[in-house]
């Protein structure tokens, strides 16, 4: 437990950072790995000789979005518990 936090408050501050660095991480990557994807596509079916018709929809995005979350959140699970369960006090007596 942190110094001045409940158990509780620290296992949401690792919820919540984890979340962060997942938004940060969505926000840039969601356009950016579209349009590489897209483009990447055009190449390789202009090579084939076939339609380049790439089609990304929105629903497909959010999906993607969502999920990255929960699966950030759930890793992030063991170390918020590890973190809540531990002492500061003791831990920084020892320093």
């Amino acid at each position: 437990m942190s110094l001045g936090f409940a158990r509780r408050q620290v296992a949401l501050t690792v919820s919540r950072q984890t979340t962060t660095v997942a938004v940060i991480g969505i926000v840039p990557g969601l356009p950016l790995g579209s349009a590489a994807g897209r483009l990447v596509w055009t190449v390789f079916a202009s090579n084939l000789g076939v339609v380049a018709e790439p089609v990304v929809t929105a629903w497909v995005l959010i999906v993607i979005a969502i999920g990255t979350l929960v699966v950030a959140n759930l890793l992030a699970a063991g170390p918020a518990l590890m973190a809540s369960r531990s002492n500061a006090a003791t831990l920084v007596k020892a320093e």
